[in-house]
């Protein structure tokens, strides 16, 4: 019980910024590598809050795109926005750079850019518009919204085990050795929150993230020679928003089994 109490605060001041002391016993450090087994668990609970502030404030009588923005926001507040603050660094370093010392300077760089900015805004436009579609099919919303969290967080360790890290140091770098175990309970317990949903519309939703996550993949490599902390905050959030349009489209309620 300890180590699970430990493994929970490690991964949720990675993925979160909520205080995480009092699942620490006194003296005990945490593993980031060792925690990847409950990222998926904490993105589906993240995913299933925010769900629920929006069924709520559907439920309250708001228009569909207020209650998108309030469940939204639920969700920066819980996360601190880590992911998009990488995936706003990745844009600005991959389109801002012409060699990958430079794009990677960029990356580190704390201030965000021109390219970052937009993308950022097309991000929140596309989450909004998509989560806003979800308003018609409310019954789904908790288990969809799960479902997108649980995926965007084991896509986190897909580039771990496909690339090597583009620095030698950083937060990134201590996370390239994750344990198979690890990778086998994450995957199960992505499963059973995808269970939510038809067979069929798991399996569609698991295509789309994991050829996200291969494209973004192969540019990272390509560009930058390989993963860093901002790449994974990138990949979250790239494949929790083709996840959640694939959910939107038309039919996806209807799908069989």
């Amino acid at each position: 019980m300890p180590i699970i109490r430990a493994d929970f605060a490690a991964g949720l001041s990675l993925l979160t910024r909520l205080p995480t002391g009092w699942l620490l016993a006194p003296g005990k450090k945490i593993d980031l590598t060792r925690s990847s087994w409950c990222w998926p668990l904490i993105g589906g609970a993240i995913g299933a809050l925010t769900g629920t502030v929006m069924v709520l404030c559907i439920r309250l009588g708001m228009p569909a795109i207020v209650a998108t923005g309030w469940a939204i926001a639920f969700q920066l507040f819980l996360t601190g926005a880590l992911h998009e603050d990488g995936f706003a660094d990745t844009v600005d370093g991959f389109f801002g750079g012409r060699t990958p010392e430079r794009r990677l300077e960029i990356m580190r760089d704390s201030r965000i850019g021109s390219y970052g900015g937009l993308a950022l805004s097309l991000l929140m436009l596309l989450r909004a518009g998509t989560m806003t579609t979800l308003a018609a099919q409310p019954i789904h919303i908790i288990s969809i919204l799960a479902t997108a969290g649980a995926f965007s967080r084991l896509s986190l360790m897909l580039p771990l085990l496909w690339l090597r890290p583009a620095r030698a140091d950083g937060l990134a770098h201590e996370l390239r050795h994750l344990p198979a175990r690890g990778l086998l309970i994450a995957m199960i317990l992505t499963a059973l929150i995808a269970s939510s949903l038809s067979v069929l519309g798991a399996l569609s939703l698991f295509l789309v993230a994991c050829l996200a996550t291969l494209g973004l993949c192969s540019v990272a490599y390509r560009l930058i020679g390989g993963y860093t902390g901002d790449v994974l905050g990138a990949t979250a959030i790239i494949t929790e928003l083709v996840v959640l349009t694939g959910a939107s489209l038309h039919g996806f309620d209807k799908l069989p089994l």
